[in-house]
């Protein structure tokens, strides 16, 4: 059953305290993992044959502090992240200086203490931090040419379930975020569906790991933002329920960044396509302006997290 929760940043899971324990352990460790890789790469420069080829960097300039949490497209996508960044400081002549960030909460208290200027951002930071302080959309990302993002719910292709009344009484997996818990909980209710009893539920902290237990056929279903699925093999998995647009975690500036800076972080990240900085093939192809609506429905799961007798998700069974 879905249970009270503060926020969807904590886990709805009940499992024993030994699994959660692994599960967090195995996640931190991924990230940590994924960052380390990332900074050593980013540290080389990043120069690609189709970009500008490394300059010398004024180091006496004051560095821009760019937050950089879980990237669209998967984490496959951390390597091209770092080189739009490692062109970005080749942009703007000065240091750019990355804080990894492994909650939302980590993220909001990064822009509450001023320790970073600039931030890609998860969409449920972005609604929570613009709430009670403000912040500037700079631009956002496009995964596999696709503008906008959803939440969607998946089975694998092959699989006989079609529609949502299908689901019922089978295993499904869920993560505690907005296309997780949130929109699961909104789909159910829009269709006149009980929440608390539709679903054997598995919940985990990560969509990667539930798109693999649907993968290995553990569950039968999950929901994940339809961005995740660039990291799989296109067509192993089958969307059969959609959410309206769901804006994709943005790169936001603190309203403390001054306006020409502003203006020339988003120059760059809107011209990375064309000048060759993100490689053939990658998930990630470009960047687009957004505006603080394209997050309309992201608030809308929000107002659900917070205000809603959100129960959790009944036993883990992972």
């Amino acid at each position: 059953m879905f249970g009270n929760r503060p926020s969807v940043g904590r886990s709805a899971s009940r499992s024993s305290p030994a699994m959660l324990a692994i599960a967090l352990a195995t996640t931190t460790a991924v990230i940590l993992l994924g960052s380390i890789i990332l900074w050593r790469l980013y540290e080389s420069g990043y120069a690609s044959p189709e970009s500008s080829p490394p300059t010398k960097i004024d180091a006496s300039a004051q560095p821009l502090r760019v937050g950089i949490a879980r990237t669209p497209g998967g984490p496959g996508e951390w390597i091209t992240f770092a080189k739009v960044l490692a062109q970005l400081e080749r942009d703007l002549n000065r240091p750019v200086i990355v804080r990894y960030s492994i909650s939302r909460e980590d993220q909001m208290r990064l822009f509450q203490r001023r320790e970073i200027d600039v931030a890609l951002m998860s969409a449920l930071a972005y609604v929570d931090v613009h709430s009670v302080g403000g912040l500037t959309i700079i631009a956002v990302p496009v995964v596999l040419n696709e503008p906008t993002d959803a939440a969607v719910m998946v089975v694998l292709a092959e699989s006989d379930v079609n529609q949502l009344g299908d689901l019922r009484d089978k295993r499904y997996a869920v993560s505690a975020d907005l296309a997780g818990v949130s929109f699961t909980y909104w789909l159910l209710t829009e269709r006149g569906e009980n929440p608390k009893r539709f679903f054997s539920v598995t919940t985990t902290g990560s969509q990667d790991v539930n798109l693999a237990k649907v993968s290995r056929g553990e569950v039968d279903a999950t929901s994940v933002r339809r961005s995740a699925l660039a990291a799989w093999p296109k067509g192993m998995f089958r969307i059969i329920e959609k959410s309206p647009d769901l804006g994709i975690p943005p790169f936001a500036a603190s309203k403390n960044l001054d306006d020409e800076t502003l203006k020339q972080v988003r120059r760059s990240l809107l011209s990375a396509a064309y000048r060759g900085v993100i490689p053939t093939g990658s998930a990630l192809t470009g960047f687009r302006t957004a505006t603080n609506e394209d997050y309309d429905f992201a608030r809308v799961l929000y107002a659900i997290d917070r205000d809603s007798e959100l129960e959790a998700f009944g036993s883990s069974h992972q």
